[in-house]
């Protein structure tokens, strides 16, 4: 039997006054590709933001490997949407790669060392792109930046990887080459996947659930008309990503 790598035990979040999560488990195992869909507003990132330790639940508990201690977070590798990064930063592709070391580092001054480095250079061959280590991130294309960011989350040799809406704010081509590098990450680390594309999901993923508030899932990668209805809150038709149109059923605006 394996142990699971993350376990999210009846997670309760409110903010604002509303309730965002309510009674969220859920499990992540070792070799898992784990996918979460939901409408925008459903809470995906807020429960990113609960696993990372960056937002403590109003009830229920999180535990990493097992132990609910703060330090065990040093085993999650993390990346945010693209749009949250600083492109302008004047930094080197190098740099940016070494700073997802710093939360490994506790000596006094905190200063790279060579084992840092080497990690570093090992992230860039891993993402294929340390031919452009002394370039400036600004003057890299979104696809690189995309590797960029994998590979500062991948320096700290995490036990798993999450993934906020990745492939958001890049071409086709580029999403294609980008669950490539997924399937083969897949032998290192579980990965949880936060997205909207729901048309890549059964090609790559091991299993999937909806989550808008309440999460909904079937422990399979089939996203079920039960699960999309739970979600939604209305019966669903199809859903369509990155065409301009949206087919539902009709239904009243208090469904």
């Amino acid at each position: 039997m394996k142990n699971p790598v993350i376990e999210v035990d009846d997670v309760w979040v409110r903010l604002g006054g509303q309730t965002v999560l309510e009674g969220v488990s859920l499990t992540i195992d070792p070799d898992d590709f784990y996918a979460i869909i939901g409408p925008n507003g459903g809470g995906k990132t807020t429960l990113l933001r609960v696993i990372l330790g960056l937002l403590p639940p109003c009830r229920g508990e999180v535990r990493i490997l097992g132990s609910t201690e703060a330090a065990m977070r040093k085993n999650l590798g993390y990346v945010p949407q693209l749009r949250t990064f600083d492109f302008e930063y004047p930094i080197t592709v190098r740099e940016m790669v070494l700073s997802g070391r710093l939360g490994h580092i506790s000596r006094r001054p905190r200063r790279y060392d060579a084992v840092d480095r080497a990690r570093a250079e090992e992230a860039l061959k891993t993402m294929q792109i340390a031919h452009l280590a002394d370039r400036q991130i600004r003057d890299l294309s979104g696809g690189e930046q995309q590797r960029a960011i994998i590979a500062r989350a991948l320096v700290g040799d995490p036990k798993v990887l999450l993934l906020d809406e990745p492939t958001v704010y890049v071409d086709a081509p580029t999403e294609a080459q980008f669950y490539g590098t997924l399937d083969r990450l897949r032998a290192r680390m579980a990965i949880v996947l936060v997205t909207h594309d729901i048309g890549v999901i059964p090609e790559h993923v091991t299993r999937v659930a909806c989550l808008n508030r309440r999460l909904y899932t079937h422990d399979t990668k089939e996203i079920t008309a039960d699960m999309l209805e739970a979600t939604y809150r209305c019966p669903v038709d199809l859903i369509a990503h990155g065409v301009p149109h949206r087919v539902f059923s009709e239904h009243s605006e208090e469904e």
